[in-house]
């Protein structure tokens, strides 16, 4: 199952046609099990002990110098993701939702999950999976993950970086109790924490700087005690970003500029962590999105289920990370000359020839 994350194969027939006669032999000393029994063996997968195995991995580049601090501060990024959906397939711990297809509803089943992602200036790591129940919701598994990773991995991380969904009592509560601090996107008008900061906020920002082609106005506001169900006193900071660019109008290219805004509610204090520092740690949030989800998904067959069953599917994600960061490992020792010029796909599929070769030598 390991080999058929590294070989980046898209099914578990794929795996057992291929393993038959090809390197897989060579590895397991006999021959490949079925398709079918190799599903129903997932089903029987040691969780706590792949979780042992990620966190092996992550000692050992935490050892050396791989996983390094972002401005004297170890970040980790918590986020969910919807792995597949079916309309026919369904197993006990799906999810539902009703959806109108063309005029009639329909009930469609699908997985959610929680990851958590370490990240650094040069180096990412996929450290923990956290399967959603049926009726459960995301802030729910997220705090039995955070919890686990911070019972199995104390130091992995000080600060946690979260979207518009964690800004909640209970995960900010577990994280200080820990001495962990927490940033986390504030976009629900609805908060009294926003309408106050909002409120507070001066008419001309406190600090401006520029990082590449972006402009950064910020604004920051402390001491805020609006959140009743939260016992500490919270920061904002507020950043509105204009971006230089050009956009096509009537055949020509005309300079424009993007402006957006954002709003991130945390516990760091500002003598500790500058309102720049916060406004870029926040937008390292998006590194799990670009980096984990969007990288597994196109480029090793994430988004599919090998095999429909709760145990089966967060082992094959837990099997994925290790063989995720096996990978990156990899790429980051080969010569900076070999590198160049070569893309990342093309040494996935060198692994996977390589894999494949026996097939080829004894036609």
């Amino acid at each position: 199952m390991f080999l058929l994350w590294l070989c980046r194969l898209p099914s578990l027939l794929a795996l057992e046609q291929t393993g038959r006669r090809g390197s897989g032999r060579r590895f397991l000393r006999h021959p490949m099990p079925c398709a079918d029994q190799i599903a129903n063996i997932s089903e029987g997968l040691d969780l706590d002990g792949l979780r042992a195995v990620l966190g092996r991995v992550y000692n050992r580049l935490n050892r050396n110098k791989v996983l390094c601090a972002f401005r004297g501060h170890r970040l980790a990024v918590v986020d969910g993701h919807e792995i597949n959906a079916s309309y026919h397939r369904h197993c006990p711990q799906c999810q539902s939702r009703r959806i109108t297809v063309n005029g009639k509803k329909r009930i469609q089943y699908y997985h959610r999950a929680v990851i958590l992602q370490l990240v650094g200036p040069d180096f990412r790591l996929l450290l923990d999976f956290e399967l959603l129940g049926p009726h459960e919701d995301e802030g729910s598994a997220a705090l039995r993950l955070i919890e686990r990773v911070m019972e199995a991995q104390p130091r992995a991380f000080d600060i946690l970086l979260g979207d518009g969904l964690y800004p909640q009592a209970r995960i900010f509560k577990l994280l200080r109790r820990h001495g962990k601090h927490v940033i986390a996107v504030l976009k629900d008008e609805r908060r009294d924490v926003l309408v106050d900061a909002r409120a507070l906020f001066p008419p001309r920002p406190r600090h401006t700087f520029t990082r590449g082609k972006t402009t950064f106005r910020l604004w920051d506001v402390e001491q805020l005690t609006s959140w009743e169900s939260f016992p500490e006193k919270v920061r904002v900071v507020r950043s509105v970003e204009t971006t230089a660019g050009c956009k096509q109008v009537n055949g020509k290219r005309v300079r424009a500029e993007q402006v957006t805004e954002w709003i991130w509610v945390t516990t760091l204090p500002a003598c500790e962590v500058s309102a720049e520092t916060i406004a870029l740690f926040g937008h390292e949030r998006w590194r799990i999105e670009n980096e984990g989800f969007n990288e597994l998904c196109n480029g090793w067959n994430a988004d599919h289920y090998f095999h429909h069953h709760p145990v089966s599917i967060t082992g094959l994600w837990l099997l994925l990370f290790i063989a995720h960061a096996i990978f990156h490992c990899f790429l980051r020792n080969i010569k900076p000359c070999k590198r160049q010029g070569m893309p990342v796909y093309l040494w996935a599929m060198l692994i996977l020839a390589e894999y494949l070769a026996p097939l080829f030598s004894s036609a």
